[in-house]
Protein backbone atom coordinates (compact mmCIF):
# COMPACT_ATOMS: atom_id res chain seq x y z
CA UNK A 1 0.00 0.00 0.00
CA UNK A 2 1.17 3.52 -0.63
CA UNK A 3 1.43 6.41 1.28
CA UNK A 4 -1.73 8.27 -0.38
CA UNK A 5 -3.73 4.83 0.16
CA UNK A 6 -3.30 4.81 3.36
CA UNK A 7 -4.21 8.28 3.85
CA UNK A 8 -7.27 7.93 2.35
CA UNK A 9 -7.79 4.73 4.01
CA UNK A 10 -7.75 6.72 7.36
CA UNK A 11 -10.16 9.73 6.21
CA UNK A 12 -12.80 7.11 5.19
CA UNK A 13 -12.41 5.55 8.48
CA UNK A 14 -15.60 6.27 10.30
CA UNK A 15 -17.73 5.14 13.58
CA UNK A 16 -21.13 4.07 12.25
CA UNK A 17 -24.37 4.01 14.80
CA UNK A 18 -26.72 2.29 13.12
CA UNK A 19 -26.41 -0.92 10.94
CA UNK A 20 -28.29 -3.27 8.19
CA UNK A 21 -29.16 -6.34 10.23
CA UNK A 22 -27.60 -8.45 6.64
CA UNK A 23 -25.34 -11.12 7.99
CA UNK A 24 -21.47 -10.63 7.41
CA UNK A 25 -18.98 -13.31 5.66
CA UNK A 26 -17.66 -15.35 8.10
CA UNK A 27 -14.26 -14.99 6.10
CA UNK A 28 -14.89 -11.30 6.49
CA UNK A 29 -14.44 -11.63 10.03
CA UNK A 30 -11.57 -13.96 9.87
CA UNK A 31 -9.37 -11.12 7.31
CA UNK A 32 -10.89 -8.29 10.66
CA UNK A 33 -9.24 -10.44 13.64
CA UNK A 34 -6.17 -11.52 11.60
CA UNK A 35 -4.96 -7.88 10.87
CA UNK A 36 -5.45 -7.33 14.56
CA UNK A 37 -3.04 -10.42 15.60
CA UNK A 38 -0.34 -8.02 13.71
CA UNK A 39 -0.98 -5.00 15.54
CA UNK A 40 2.02 -3.83 17.86
CA UNK A 41 2.48 -4.51 21.27
CA UNK A 42 4.53 -3.52 24.25
CA UNK A 43 7.86 -6.71 23.86
CA UNK A 44 5.12 -8.18 21.36
CA UNK A 45 3.24 -9.72 24.51
CA UNK A 46 0.08 -9.87 21.95
CA UNK A 47 -2.42 -9.35 24.82
CA UNK A 48 -5.49 -9.88 23.06
CA UNK A 49 -8.29 -12.23 23.56
CA UNK A 50 -11.31 -11.96 20.69
CA UNK A 51 -14.59 -13.46 21.29
CA UNK A 52 -16.86 -13.23 17.86
CA UNK A 53 -20.78 -13.14 18.88
CA UNK A 54 -23.20 -13.76 16.38
CA UNK A 55 -26.61 -15.13 18.78
CA UNK A 56 -29.10 -12.79 18.87
CA UNK A 57 -29.99 -13.58 22.26
CA UNK A 58 -26.59 -13.07 23.33
CA UNK A 59 -26.43 -9.96 21.16
CA UNK A 60 -30.02 -8.88 22.63
CA UNK A 61 -28.67 -9.62 26.32
CA UNK A 62 -25.76 -6.92 26.15
CA UNK A 63 -28.07 -4.26 24.49
CA UNK A 64 -29.88 -4.79 28.06
CA UNK A 65 -26.68 -4.53 30.25
CA UNK A 66 -25.99 -1.77 28.48
CA UNK A 67 -28.52 0.23 28.73
CA UNK A 68 -28.84 -0.19 32.16
CA UNK A 69 -25.66 1.31 32.47
CA UNK A 70 -26.33 3.61 30.42
CA UNK A 71 -28.60 5.57 33.25
CA UNK A 72 -26.42 5.77 35.38
CA UNK A 73 -24.47 7.58 33.12
CA UNK A 74 -27.13 9.71 31.43
CA UNK A 75 -27.61 10.81 35.23
CA UNK A 76 -23.54 11.92 35.91
CA UNK A 77 -23.46 13.63 32.23
CA UNK A 78 -26.64 15.75 33.56
CA UNK A 79 -24.43 16.95 36.45
CA UNK A 80 -22.30 18.82 33.36
CA UNK A 81 -22.70 22.36 31.92
CA UNK A 82 -25.64 21.93 29.25
CA UNK A 83 -22.91 23.03 26.81
CA UNK A 84 -20.80 20.39 27.53
CA UNK A 85 -23.20 17.32 28.32
CA UNK A 86 -22.76 14.48 25.53
CA UNK A 87 -25.62 14.47 23.06
CA UNK A 88 -28.92 12.90 24.32
CA UNK A 89 -28.01 12.92 28.03
CA UNK A 90 -31.49 15.39 28.38
CA UNK A 91 -34.04 12.63 27.37
CA UNK A 92 -34.54 8.70 28.27
CA UNK A 93 -32.19 5.67 27.72
CA UNK A 94 -32.28 4.96 23.75
CA UNK A 95 -31.94 1.33 21.96
CA UNK A 96 -27.87 1.50 21.02
CA UNK A 97 -27.85 2.08 17.42
CA UNK A 98 -25.19 -0.85 16.87
CA UNK A 99 -28.35 -3.36 18.08
CA UNK A 100 -28.85 -4.62 14.57
CA UNK A 101 -25.39 -4.88 13.74
CA UNK A 102 -24.65 -9.03 13.14
CA UNK A 103 -21.56 -9.11 14.78
CA UNK A 104 -20.52 -7.96 17.63
CA UNK A 105 -16.11 -8.59 19.01
CA UNK A 106 -15.59 -8.16 22.07
CA UNK A 107 -11.73 -7.87 22.80
CA UNK A 108 -10.26 -8.75 25.78
CA UNK A 109 -6.69 -8.65 27.38
CA UNK A 110 -4.43 -11.21 29.40
CA UNK A 111 -2.43 -8.71 32.21
CA UNK A 112 -0.30 -11.74 33.01
CA UNK A 113 1.11 -10.59 29.50
CA UNK A 114 2.74 -7.17 31.46
CA UNK A 115 5.12 -9.37 32.80
CA UNK A 116 6.77 -9.56 29.17
CA UNK A 117 7.66 -5.84 29.96
CA UNK A 118 11.27 -5.74 31.12
CA UNK A 119 10.68 -5.32 35.08
CA UNK A 120 11.23 -1.52 35.80
CA UNK A 121 8.51 -0.79 32.81
CA UNK A 122 5.84 -3.69 34.55
CA UNK A 123 6.18 -1.44 37.68
CA UNK A 124 5.61 1.99 36.19
CA UNK A 125 4.06 2.03 32.92
CA UNK A 126 3.11 -1.88 33.02
CA UNK A 127 -0.83 -0.75 33.10
CA UNK A 128 -0.32 1.79 30.31
CA UNK A 129 1.92 -0.23 27.97
CA UNK A 130 -0.94 -2.97 27.85
CA UNK A 131 -3.51 -0.34 26.96
CA UNK A 132 -1.92 0.99 24.26
CA UNK A 133 -1.44 -2.51 22.91
CA UNK A 134 -5.12 -3.43 22.72
CA UNK A 135 -5.85 -0.22 21.59
CA UNK A 136 -3.47 -0.95 18.46
CA UNK A 137 -5.42 -3.97 18.17
CA UNK A 138 -8.75 -1.97 18.06
CA UNK A 139 -7.54 0.37 15.08
CA UNK A 140 -6.28 -2.31 13.30
CA UNK A 141 -9.79 -3.96 12.91
CA UNK A 142 -11.20 -0.73 12.47
CA UNK A 143 -9.33 -0.29 9.47
CA UNK A 144 -9.49 -3.55 7.97
CA UNK A 145 -13.34 -2.80 8.79
CA UNK A 146 -13.07 0.08 6.67
CA UNK A 147 -11.19 -1.81 3.75
CA UNK A 148 -14.31 -4.74 3.10
CA UNK A 149 -16.48 -1.50 2.94
CA UNK A 150 -18.13 -2.45 6.32
CA UNK A 151 -18.91 0.02 9.16
CA UNK A 152 -17.79 -0.05 13.14
CA UNK A 153 -19.00 1.06 16.27
CA UNK A 154 -16.25 1.31 19.45
CA UNK A 155 -19.00 0.45 22.07
CA UNK A 156 -16.60 1.77 24.65
CA UNK A 157 -19.23 1.42 27.87
CA UNK A 158 -18.33 -2.63 27.72
CA UNK A 159 -15.30 -1.57 29.69
CA UNK A 160 -17.32 -0.18 33.06
CA UNK A 161 -16.57 -1.90 35.92
CA UNK A 162 -20.43 -2.98 36.34
CA UNK A 163 -20.72 -3.85 32.85
CA UNK A 164 -17.74 -6.34 32.69
CA UNK A 165 -18.89 -8.21 36.07
CA UNK A 166 -22.02 -8.87 33.94
CA UNK A 167 -20.03 -9.36 30.14
CA UNK A 168 -17.85 -12.26 32.42
CA UNK A 169 -20.45 -13.96 33.71
CA UNK A 170 -22.86 -14.15 30.49
CA UNK A 171 -19.86 -14.65 28.15
CA UNK A 172 -18.17 -16.86 30.69
CA UNK A 173 -14.68 -14.94 30.35
CA UNK A 174 -12.48 -16.07 33.28
CA UNK A 175 -11.46 -13.50 35.72
CA UNK A 176 -7.61 -13.09 35.17
CA UNK A 177 -9.08 -11.22 31.67
CA UNK A 178 -9.68 -8.04 31.52
CA UNK A 179 -12.54 -6.51 28.93
CA UNK A 180 -11.12 -3.67 26.81
CA UNK A 181 -13.73 -2.91 24.64
CA UNK A 182 -16.54 -4.33 22.41
CA UNK A 183 -17.08 -3.49 18.15
CA UNK A 184 -20.11 -3.42 16.83
CA UNK A 185 -19.76 -4.31 13.67
CA UNK A 186 -21.84 -4.67 10.12
CA UNK A 187 -23.21 -2.83 6.79
CA UNK A 188 -24.00 0.77 7.66
CA UNK A 189 -27.75 1.87 7.42
CA UNK A 190 -27.22 5.41 6.39
CA UNK A 191 -23.79 7.55 5.22
CA UNK A 192 -21.43 8.96 7.99
CA UNK A 193 -20.89 12.74 7.47
CA UNK A 194 -17.40 14.09 7.59
CA UNK A 195 -15.98 14.79 11.22
CA UNK A 196 -14.11 17.59 11.85
CA UNK A 197 -10.37 17.28 12.53
CA UNK A 198 -7.99 19.91 13.58
CA UNK A 199 -5.55 21.88 11.64
CA UNK A 200 -1.91 19.75 10.99
CA UNK A 201 -0.15 23.31 12.09
CA UNK A 202 -1.92 23.51 15.19
CA UNK A 203 -0.83 20.69 16.82
CA UNK A 204 3.00 20.26 14.82
CA UNK A 205 5.55 21.80 16.85
CA UNK A 206 9.20 21.39 15.32
CA UNK A 207 12.51 21.72 17.53
CA UNK A 208 10.97 22.45 20.75
CA UNK A 209 7.31 23.33 21.77
CA UNK A 210 5.61 26.50 19.88
CA UNK A 211 3.91 28.08 22.98
CA UNK A 212 2.18 30.85 21.12
CA UNK A 213 -0.02 27.78 19.84
CA UNK A 214 -0.41 26.67 23.41
CA UNK A 215 -4.68 26.74 23.45
CA UNK A 216 -5.92 28.18 26.24
CA UNK A 217 -8.52 26.63 28.59
CA UNK A 218 -11.40 28.42 26.78
CA UNK A 219 -10.10 27.44 23.83
CA UNK A 220 -10.40 24.07 24.98
CA UNK A 221 -13.92 24.45 25.76
CA UNK A 222 -15.02 26.18 22.70
CA UNK A 223 -13.60 23.27 20.80
CA UNK A 224 -15.33 20.38 22.99
CA UNK A 225 -18.76 22.44 22.59
CA UNK A 226 -18.05 22.74 18.77
CA UNK A 227 -17.68 18.77 18.64
CA UNK A 228 -21.10 18.88 20.87
CA UNK A 229 -23.01 20.52 18.03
Amino acid sequence: MDYESLLALAKSRRSVRSFKTDPIPDEYVDKIIEVARWAPSGANSQPWEFIVLKDKKIKDSIVDIVKEHGEYNRKVELTREEKLRFPGASGPVREPGYKDAPVYIILCGDPRTIEAYPLLTTFIRGDSHFASGLASAFLYMSLAVTTLGLGSQWVSATGHPYVKCLLGELLGIPQKLEIYDMMALGYPAYKPKERPVRERAEMVHYGRYDKTRYRSDDEIRDFIISLRK
